[in-house]
């Protein structure tokens, strides 16, 4: 038997960033994700969600010059390789559907190189404080499984991954962005997705092209006396109430020519500000409940209560269970100014452990996890798209409609901010949503957010 399958849990704190995009089932981000994101001079920003023209997404981190120096080279280059080790071991998210594509990804790897693979599902979430006790033990993995970069570099989990040419242009620049720090890659990207709006077809015919195309279904369709509405989303959450903050020309953190500024906050300046005011405007007027959250949101949409809501490709298949051939997806309506809302782009992938002995082989791996056939395959099987640009080309996701509506949608996203700061944003942001929904003052809800983001990053060191 080649395979190792190992449960591993662990009750631990979430780091934000993993929190809002660690979810099930997707469905996602076709075509134009090579199309558009990659050739895009603003990531589909129009200049609003930040002040540079340049995304992280527009570095591309340097391929190594040969084979004899690629850690992700193909097996058939095993003669200019470090002698082979007897096994892996990788950590991926502890879904039971993935892990069984996942295991004949692995069988298919020990038949070609004889390499056992040991796979120990261990939440997605839990892995960074698992891999800091364990991997120092001589317990970690080679490869474990996250939601791009964050604070790995500098928590000491990861290390780089040398790739070749032929492998690293297989992807997109903005997936290997990433998981990428300051131009270094630590990673090869598994998975991509955003949010969008889904809608009930039975309620709402045609999808919304405007937020005020929107806010006249909320007002027609809306009786919370009834738990009738036309429109939810978890306005309370960060993760989804940026697209509307960025979108009317917010930022996070300054982006400089693909570096950012974590001192030049722009969470309380007037496009952040915007966006607070318009979802707090939808609270006043009734048309969302201020309390709601995912569940509410999920809950009455599939049960026919709801016109339209934002959520992302997880959210697929339960759904389409419920809803079937009612259910569209559509990218989110523009705002009063013209742009587009900017969903983040969330990218999942394998990073390579800094504990791991065979480093080459565990990138080579990766490699093929990752493969275009072995990605269209794991497209197939999950639901899940990923950024492998003959896959995002291939006629099985450009002929999907689902598909295509959150790949419209991926052409206005914009990636996470590529520091570990963004850690010290979650918490602070929402408190100042919910102080927002609950109808204090915006400007001065978001002005306490940012001083609350600097005093973590100083308490962390990194001011």
């Amino acid at each position: 038997m080649s395979i190792e399958i190992k449960s591993m849990s662990k009750t631990s704190t979430m780091s934000k960033m993993s929190k809002k995009i660690a979810l099930p089932l997707g469905v996602v981000l076709a075509g134009s994700l090579v199309l558009t994101a990659c050739g895009s001079s603003d990531n589909g920003n129009n200049g609003a969600a930040a002040p540079s023209s340049s995304s992280p997404a527009s570095e591309s981190p340097a391929a190594s010059p040969s084979a004899s120096e690629s850690a992700a080279a193909s097996p058939s280059a095993e003669a200019n390789m470090p002698e082979k080790p007897a096994e892996l071991t990788i950590w991926p998210d502890d879904n039971a559907d993935k892990l069984d594509v996942i295991k004949g990804f692995a069988d298919k790897y020990t038949e070609k190189t004889g390499i056992k693979i040991n796979i120990r599902p261990v939440p997605m979430n839990d892995q960074p404080d698992t891999l800091s006790l364990d991997g120092p033990a001589g317990k970690g993995p080679d490869l474990f499984y996250q939601p791009g970069i964050g604070a790995l570099v500098v928590k000491g989990l990861v290390q780089p991954l040398n790739a070749t040419e032929d492998v690293l242009s297989s992807y997109t620049p903005e997936a290997l962005a990433a998981l990428s720090q300051d131009g270094t890659l630590y990673g090869l990207p598994a998975v991509t997705e955003t949010y969008a709006l889904f809608y009930n077809k039975k309620l709402v015919p045609q999808a919304p092209a405007t937020i005020a195309d929107l806010e006249k279904i909320m007002q027609e369709q809306t009786d919370a006396k009834k738990q009738k509405y036309g429109f939810l989303f978890e306005a309370t959450n960060f993760y989804y109430a940026w697209s509307l903050m960025g979108g009317n020309g917010g930022y996070i953190f300054k982006d400089n020519d693909g570096k950012f500024d974590v001192n030049d906050i722009g969470l309380n300046k007037e496009g952040a500000v915007a966006g607070g005011k318009l979802i707090q405007s939808w609270v006043e007027k009734g048309y969302i409940p201020k309390d709601v959250n995912g569940d509410i949101v999920g809950g009455l949409f599939t049960a026919g209560q709801v016109g339209a809501v934002i959520n992302g490709p997880w959210a697929v298949q339960d759904y389409m269970n419920q809803l079937g051939d009612d259910l569209a997806v559509a990218p989110l309506p523009t705002l009063d100014n013209g742009n587009h809302p900017t969903s983040f782009i969330g990218v999942k992938g394998w990073m390579l452990s800094k504990f791991s002995k065979s480093p080459e082989w565990a990138a080579d791996f990766a490699a093929f996890l990752t493969n275009e056939e072995n990605s269209l395959e794991y497209f197939k099987q999950t639901g899940e798209t990923p950024p492998v640009k003959n896959v995002l080309n291939n006629p099985v996701l450009t002929d999907d409609p689902i598909v295509a509506g959150f790949s419209q949608q991926i052409q206005y996203g914009i990636p996470f901010p590529t520091v570990p700061e963004l850690d010290h944003v979650w918490d602070p942001m929402a408190n100042a949503l919910k102080f927002i929904v609950d109808k204090q003052d915006v400007q001065a809800s978001l002005d306490d957010a940012v001083k609350q983001v600097q005093d973590k990053m100083k308490m962390a060191g990194a001011n």
